[in-house]
């Protein structure tokens, strides 16, 4: 199981913990230098991106990871046409590696060290967003992002580094290294005389495809986010509102969950062995490779202030599971997270505070579990933990 687990870790820098010492680290936060040119904004910054319709994951881009310094240019308002109206975000930035090792690096396999060190390369990210509201159905928005991360040592000509790929500048098939393309594209629709909306990602992570190939497989390298919300009114100055949301991040095909070299998983890289990380964090879902999340939530909100109870049930790399223990036949060690959140954000004069307390119950922590007798249905490695949070912020 390790040899599997491995399958999969050398290809992402996803360590599970940065070391086994307190560590203090200064960032740049969500800093960002803007210069405005009539309707084009060009920042350099370190602020988080977040693309796409979800709440609780986005697949390109997030505030899962912090934030990597890049270069952006975008439109200041929407740019109105004569069939709808249009917003464009093009990204040039670089990713930094954490270092950090995965879990027992040290282990070995008939002779074999299981762990492949990975080298401190450098990463360029570059990325696009497009999004589009139809003249004709104004509560509709659709959009189109593509992000594309490749060492920087491979990138040569002006093509490299034009941020739409296989559209404008089309990847050779035989490139030695080949990079992480993530395509997708999202619906937005709003309904408003119910005050709710129903929304869709679908995303892609291949490199390489034709017209005729995903006809016949659109499943191929496929993952989503699907979610609806829905505000209630009240008679009084407050509302309650109501979130829902799953994500699939799991393969879909038998060829591609068995498939022999690197597992086409989300976020890996079959020769950009640190994945879609920074820092050691997934740019995308946070939910990580080969996962699956459901979120439901609900709120009482009264102006800027909040309580609300989120439930999450999370399984984790479900790609790793299929692979190592299908054959054996055992089912029951699914690695599943059940989190249950109290929110609660109010405003005290210039002060935002922001408590958070969790209840997660774990079942088969890192798949493990142990069978000491010949009962079949027994627990299996189950962790209980609180987690409490407090955020503020004070406006100057």
């Amino acid at each position: 199981q390790w040899k599997d687990y491995y399958r999969f870790y050398n290809h992402i820098e996803l360590p599970e913990r940065f070391g086994d010492k307190p560590y203090t680290r200064l960032f740049a936060g969500q800093s960002f230098l803007k210069y405005n040119f009539k309707n084009t904004v060009i920042q350099f910054s370190t602020a988080n991106k977040w693309w796409g319709p979800g709440y609780r994951n986005a697949l390109v881009l997030s505030n899962n990871a912090g934030g990597f310094p890049h270069l952006s240019i975008a439109n200041k308002k929407l740019i109105k046409t004569k069939i709808g109206a249009f917003n464009y975000e093009f990204i040039w930035g670089q990713l930094r590696n954490s270092n950090e090792p995965p879990p027992l690096s040290y282990m070995t396999f008939r002779g074999n060290k299981l762990y492949a060190p990975k080298t401190d390369r450098v990463r360029m990210f570059q990325g696009m967003h497009l999004n589009y509201t139809p003249k004709w159905f104004t509560n509709l928005t659709l959009g189109l992002e593509q992000s594309f991360v490749q060492y920087s040592g491979e990138l040569s000509g002006m093509g490299a580094y034009l941020p739409i790929k296989n559209i404008l500048h089309r990847l050779p098939n035989d490139l030695a290294a080949q990079p992480i393309i993530l395509s997708a594209f999202y619906f937005n629709y709003k309904l408003p005389a119910v005050q709710a909306k129903l929304y869709g990602e679908f995303g892609w992570n291949l490199n390489q495809t034709t017209a005729r190939n995903f006809m016949l497989q659109p499943d191929k390298g496929l993952a989503s986010v699907l979610g609806f919300s829905k505000i209630f009114p009240t008679t009084q100055k407050h509302y309650w509102e109501f979130l829902a949301e799953m994500t699939n991040l799991q393969l879909q095909t038998r060829a591609e969950q068995f498939s022999s070299g690197a597992p086409p998983s989300w976020y890996l890289g079959a020769d950009l062995v640190q994945g879609y990380t920074h820092n050691g964090q997934i740019l995308g879902a946070g939910i990580g490779p080969g996962a699956t999340s459901q979120t439901i939530e609900l709120n009482w909100r009264s102006a800027k202030n909040r309580i609300g109870l989120s439930a999450e049930r999370r399984l984790h790399n479900n790609d790793f599971y299929v692979f190592s223990f299908t054959n054996s036949g055992d089912f029951r060690r699914w690695y599943v997270d059940f989190a249950t959140t109290l929110k609660i954000d109010w405003t005290f004069g210039r002060w935002d505070l922001s408590p958070r307390l969790s209840y997660i119950q774990t079942n088969n922590y890192n798949w493990s579990l142990f069978q000491p007798q010949e009962i079949y249905f027994i627990p299996g490695k189950d962790k209980q933990q609180f987690m409490g949070q407090l955020n503020f912020t004070y406006h100057l």
